[in-house]
């Protein structure tokens, strides 16, 4: 584990968190309405609802597989696996703006609580969704993933949260240098560069191509993180 990198990305998800729920809930009105979590997201089949819902469900399934690794067991990151998973999400994107936001917020703050409370956990694991078990010291760059990409998802330009535009600088620095490292180490001796085309982007948009949302003419998927 490197505890260097971990402070930076435990440190470069709060914030992101921040901005999402201060984007989403302002102090001074002008917030998520319940006509914006109907409209469709980015995402296939998706509505903002979905996309928030889903946020939420990732937080609670984090923080109890990080709980459980403080007890020395390891746990399935969704108890009932996709179905349930995607049951869940289904229910909870039905809800009024409101409630909705009352529920990212508490996942938010109890996926932090936990982590900073958490000190055995840092040297268990935990098993994603696709079965296969990772330690709980990547949970936090899986997280920060997930919030920086699916705010992007929601397609509210009105809150700048639209594309690889809403993706913060530090967040795309790190995650560019990890992803493209691990785009290389797929092809032969590990020395296989991004395609020309993908190199020309900025970096953003680089690693959009890289986590499946951004498209390059003449050049197929990166076909790794959806």
């Amino acid at each position: 584990m490197d505890a260097t990198a971990l402070n930076r990305q435990v440190e470069g998800l709060a914030a992101a968190h921040q901005r999402l729920l201060s984007a989403l809930d302002p102090i001074e009105g002008g917030g998520l309405t319940d006509e914006m979590v109907r409209r469709p997201s980015r995402l296939p089949d998706w509505t903002v609802g979905h996309v928030l819902a889903h946020l939420a469900r990732n937080a609670d399934s984090m923080t109890a597989m990080t709980r459980a690794a403080e007890r020395g067991d390891v746990i399935d990151q969704y108890p009932g696996g996709v179905a349930r998973r995607n049951a869940d999400i289904e229910v909870g994107a039905g809800r009024p703006a409101r409630d909705i936001l009352s529920d990212l917020r508490r996942s938010i703050y109890e996926l932090e609580g936990t982590w900073a409370a958490a000190r055995e956990a840092w040297f268990g694991r935990g098993r994603l969704v696709t079965g296969s078990e990772v330690p709980i010291s990547d949970l936090p760059l899986r997280r920060w993933r997930e919030i920086e990409v699916h705010a992007g998802d929601l397609g509210l330009a009105e809150f700048g949260l639209d594309g690889t535009d809403s993706w913060s600088v530090d967040y795309v620095r790190h995650d560019l240098a990890i992803m493209s490292m691990q785009w290389k180490a797929r092809g032969s001796m590990g020395l296989t560069d991004l395609p020309v085309q993908v190199l020309r982007l900025e970096p953003a948009r680089r690693l959009g191509w890289l986590l499946g949302r951004v498209e390059v003419d003449g050049v197929p998927s990166a076909g790794m993180v959806g």
